[in-house]
């Protein structure tokens, strides 16, 4: 490669990513319909941010996040409901769903004005900290290949365009961490000063780590012990009694930060972290592969981390890895062992929903992958692996648009195939009732039987349906029918969400295998399949006892005999 082609390289790949992320970005925003938090999230956000009382999830999650998301209604000014039955007893999902779809602002505005909002704040604080990062560890151009690859990775894509907690926490980690990172260079160097701008920066950060998501308790000691290894393997001189003054100032810090986010009430935080402990120790259902666990696999995060990312990540992070135990540098402590250290801290968790769980180290795989693509390009043989590899991780990223909540890498067979190996949100959160809703508005809005893992409204979306074996926590959505409609139609339609086709949380985990072997006509995303039953008596027997069991005979006498019945 050309001195002068490699020196406009960086910067071109890092505005070409610049552009297309906010492309996707913003797509799948507009393609999406609530995701299975969302509402719960924004609802608790604006109640805290106008009522000022911490009340709705504050045992769930920290309020930090959640008002931040939902700064931009305070500009709308939508009802807020107060008054509501489900507000005054605190039923969390019942409300959100009532905040959302009953306001005087349509939902879809009130939800995408907030990840609109969120996408650019997240999508500018990751940039940020990455670049400076690589260019305080490695080089400008690093900085450059760092953010491409950022830029090209649908985690973020699709969870920073969500209203969830997780890009605030994963946000703040790795922010603590720089600032940390920025502290120890001057603190621990040859002039031994005293940083006060950089301390109170890392204290910031970490307050707010810990006031976004209850996991990240663990910043301010990490943090601290990062500075005790900086000390002792990059510092001129060794000073104990220094650096424990530093960690004792910062964690005091960073916890009066944390109680000027909860007004004082640090108890409440502390209530709330105990209580999600105990909660995520009881685990929770999950699917990986075939199996089926409520205490998860110890091989969930490492597989979901290899096809939930472009094959090319993780060249470049394996490449950045050997950069940096290379080098023997700062690198090895301030990005691989916060990598290493979340990451090897998922094999314990008995909750395995997501990928989106690591998305605080990810960040950092960013940033070691620009430093493991100047490592390769130095070469002849890693330019011509880099490039190649660039090049169709590029195309199947580009290939999942809009989607990109259900991609899945190469090495998966793209989104299509990504049913088979996990559920939930790692590509089926209720997000794909807006995709379902105009294929069949295209096709005449025919009713459909719908299995639905969500919390949206399906009929929001123009669709007509019958719910069968409906996994939601709002109420309503497995009552509502369109029987009249399904009775008058010779149609029979049946659409499956991905989470629900395998059984995840049912007690009868088989209840639709028998649609596992058979192609539906249509993906809606990836995450909720459409199947046309017509003329498949056996399907249709199946899903008629299916109706019955759930408690609808009438409805199932209707499905066995296509257009016969009256509408109502």
């Amino acid at each position: 490669m050309s001195r002068g082609l490699r020196g406009r390289l960086p910067l071109a790949a890092a505005a070409a990513g610049l552009v297309f992320h906010l492309w996707a970005g913003f797509s799948f925003i507009k393609s999406s319909s609530p995701t299975y938090d969302e509402p719960v999230h924004l609802a608790s956000g604006y109640s805290y941010l106008k009522t000022g009382r911490y009340a709705l999830n504050i045992m769930d999650h920290p309020p930090f996040s959640e008002m931040l998301s939902a700064l931009p209604l305070l500009f709308k000014g939508p009802d807020a409901f107060f008054t509501h039955p489900d507000y005054e007893a605190g039923r969390l999902y019942h409300y959100s769903d009532y905040f959302l779809y009953r306001n005087k602002f349509p939902a879809g505005e009130l939800l995408d004005s907030a990840r609109t909002f969120g996408f650019l704040v997240w999508t500018a604080g990751f940039s940020a900290v990455i670049f400076i990062f690589c260019l305080k560890l490695g080089s400008a151009p690093a900085g450059l290949y760092a953010l491409a690859v950022y830029y090209f990775l649908p985690l973020f894509i699709s969870n920073n365009a969500l209203v969830t907690t997780d890009s605030a926490a994963a946000l703040f980690y790795c922010a603590a961490l720089l600032t940390g990172f920025l502290f120890a260079l001057r603190a621990y160097g040859p002039e031994a000063a005293f940083p006060r701008r950089e301390l109170a920066a890392a204290a910031v950060c970490a307050g707010l780590a810990m006031a976004s998501k209850f996991s990240m308790f663990v910043v301010p000691p990490l943090v601290a012990g990062l500075w005790v290894l900086h000390m002792v393997f990059f510092s001129p001189r060794r000073e104990g009694g220094r650096v424990f003054f530093h960690a004792l100032l910062y964690c005091v810090l960073s916890l009066a930060v944390l109680a000027l986010v909860y007004k004082g009430d640090l108890p409440l935080y502390f209530e709330g972290l105990n209580a999600t402990i105990e909660r995520l120790g009881q685990g929770r259902p999950s699917f990986s592969f075939g199996v089926r666990s409520m205490s998860g696999v110890w091989w969930y995060f490492p597989a979901a981390f290899l096809l939930k990312n472009p094959a090319a990540l993780v060249l470049f992070l394996a490449a950045g890895l050997i950069a940096a135990f290379r080098s023997r540098g700062p690198a090895l402590l301030w990005l691989v062992l916060p990598f290493l250290f979340y990451f090897g801290s998922a094999f314990t968790s008995r909750v395995q929903i997501g990928v989106r769980h690591l998305l605080p180290a990810m960040p950092l795989a960013a940033a070691l992958a620009g430093l493991g693509l100047v490592f390769l390009l130095r070469r002849r043989r890693g330019a011509l692996l880099a490039l190649p590899a660039a090049a169709v991780s590029a195309f199947f990223v580009v290939s999942a648009h809009p989607h990109y909540l259900a991609y899945f890498s190469e090495a998966a067979g793209g989104g299509r195939n990504g049913w088979k190996y996990f559920t939930d949100s790692n590509l089926d959160w209720g997000q794909d009732l807006k995709s379902l809703g105009e294929k069949l508005a295209a096709e005449g809005a025919p009713p459909v039987v719908l299995s639905y893992f969500g919390v949206a409204r399906p009929e929001y979306y123009g669709i007509k349906y019958l719910p069968l074996g409906t996994v939601t926590n709002v109420g309503g959505l497995d009552s509502v029918s369109h029987a009249g409609d399904l009775c008058a139609s010779s149609r029979r339609l049946l659409a499956v969400s991905a989470t629900n086709l395998q059984g995840t949380y049912y007690p009868d985990q088989d209840r639709f295998g028998w649609l596992l072997g058979r192609e539906p006509y249509f993906s809606a995303g990836g995450s909720i399949f459409l199947y046309d039953l017509a003329g498949d008596a056996d399907s249709i027997e199946r899903t008629a006892l299916l109706l019955e069991r759930s408690g609808r005979p009438a409805e199932a006498a209707c499905w066995r005999r296509p257009g016969t019945g009256q509408k109502q």
